[in-house]
């Protein structure tokens, strides 16, 4: 197994004075649980009302085809309201489409369920 730990040069150069040492203490356990679970609790955000209403599920995949640039992004409905797209986590729609547009998106119209319907058609 190997394990690969990246740190930041900035927390790098506030922990180490010039000329200074640091040592990193590493334990491996496999009964660790996720450092990153989902969190538990009942939905919130702008998707809980479609959580709490069944028009969503979490574990449904939505997606947005972009034809144009030919790509297709997918992001994941979580418990909690989120969305999850390529291990990031959204507390809207709009925050996780302008993510993978890298610019201003409505996550409402861009992001649809297996069956075509939009966000914004279930609203």
């Amino acid at each position: 197994m190997t394990l690969t730990i990246h740190i930041d040069e900035e927390i790098v150069r506030r922990v180490i004075r010039p000329g200074g040492d640091l040592t990193l203490r590493v334990v491996v356990d496999s009964q660790t649980p996720d450092p990153d679970p989902e969190p538990v609790g009942p939905p919130r955000g702008p998707l809980a009302i479609l959580l709490e209403r069944g028009d969503l599920k979490a574990g449904d995949k939505l997606r947005w085809h972009r034809p144009r640039l030919k790509v297709t992004h997918f992001a994941t409905v979580l418990a909690n309201g989120e969305l999850e797209v390529a291990g990031a986590r959204y507390g809207s729609p709009s925050d996780a489409a302008s993510a993978v547009a890298s610019s201003s998106a409505n996550g409402w119209t861009a992001w649809r369920r297996e069956d075509g319907k939009t966000l914004d058609q279930l609203r």
